[in-house]
Parts: C-alpha cells; structure tokens; sequence
C-alpha cells in the first residue's frame, strides 16, 4: 500500500539537552528542538495487520491539520515547526475516519464489525499508568499519538486500537 511518509534528521539545536527517555525511544518531547530537514514522500509500506484489541481500517477520508503543515514547514535553520511529541519517519494523518474491514482478536473490538464507519481518536493511552487511572488519558505517561509518533492515516489502511473508535453511520446515514 502507499503511505505518505514524513522523515526529518534527528539532529538537537545547540544546547538543546534531549533527555534519556528521548534517547531510548527517539520520540522528541518538543520536536522543534531537534528534528531538522524534513522530507515528505509517497512510499510503498508494508500492509498492516490487526493484532488483538485492534481493528484494520480502510482510510475514506483523512484531513490536513496545522500539525501535518508545521511537520513539513521550517524555521530559517531548517528545523521543524511543530513543538509537540514527535517521532519520524512516521506516516502522516490524524485527523481521519474509515470502514473496518477487520477486527483483531480479544473482547475489545467485539462492538465491531466489518463495514462498520469509524472515527478515531488521535491519543492512543495505556490505561494502565497513574495519569489515566485518574482519568487524565491525554497525560498518559506511555503517550503515543497516531500521525505523530505512530503511523496515521494518510495512507490506505490503518491499524488502530478498537478502544479509540467511535461509529460514524448514524451521522453518514443523516447527512448523505
């Protein structure tokens, strides 16, 4: 399948000190500081596979937002805009909605079935750490994002966990 591909340099502004979890993880915690030279191109990519607790989306529509633009854009030392978590190469999107086509095994997508119209959160949260416990998902301290530091959804299929869909066919069904 073809996937739109940001990459960019791993390449910290002077004096910037990237912390030992950006080290471990290659996630920069403001990617402003130390992505640099971004490149954006339509690769072929491997097709994903739904594992358990998640579901296979075929991508209808995925929107631009001001962070796919501020991935791309740069400062006059060529460093990226966009200051939030980042990780490249990544497949940009995250602002999507789609058709399942196949739910992964485990009781999380049982509300799913293929043909079923989705959209999808962005923040993809464990559950599991103090922050979310608390009910604080979007401080969760195993924070991926899809478009961001996983692949999103500027591509033909996506692979996203079920807990973060929410059925779109009553709003298709009123509105088309």
């Amino acid at each position: 399948m073809k996937g739109l591909v940001l990459s960019a340099k791993w390449e910290p502004r002077p004096g910037c000190q990237v912390s030992e979890f950006e080290k471990k993880t290659g996630k920069a915690i403001e990617g402003a500081h130390v992505w640099r030279h971004p490149k954006l191109e339509l690769k072929e990519v491997p097709d994903p596979k739904p594992g358990p607790g998640q579901v296979l989306l075929r991508v209808k529509a995925c929107g631009v937002c001001g962070s796919d633009v501020h991935f791309y854009e740069t400062d006059q030392d060529d460093y990226i805009l966009y200051p939030g978590l980042t990780k490249f190469p990544v497949i940009i999107g995250h602002e999507f909605s789609g058709e399942i086509v196949e739910v992964g095994p485990g009781p999380e997508g049982a509300k799913f079935k293929p043909g079923d119209r989705v959209t999808v959160e962005e923040m993809v949260w464990c559950g599991y750490c103090r922050p979310c416990r608390d009910g604080f998902p979007n401080h969760c301290q195993n924070l991926e994002e899809i478009g961001f530091t996983i692949d999103g959804a500027m591509a033909e299929y996506i692979v996203v966990p079920a807990k973060l869909c929410w059925k779109v066919d009553a709003v298709f069904e009123r509105y088309s």
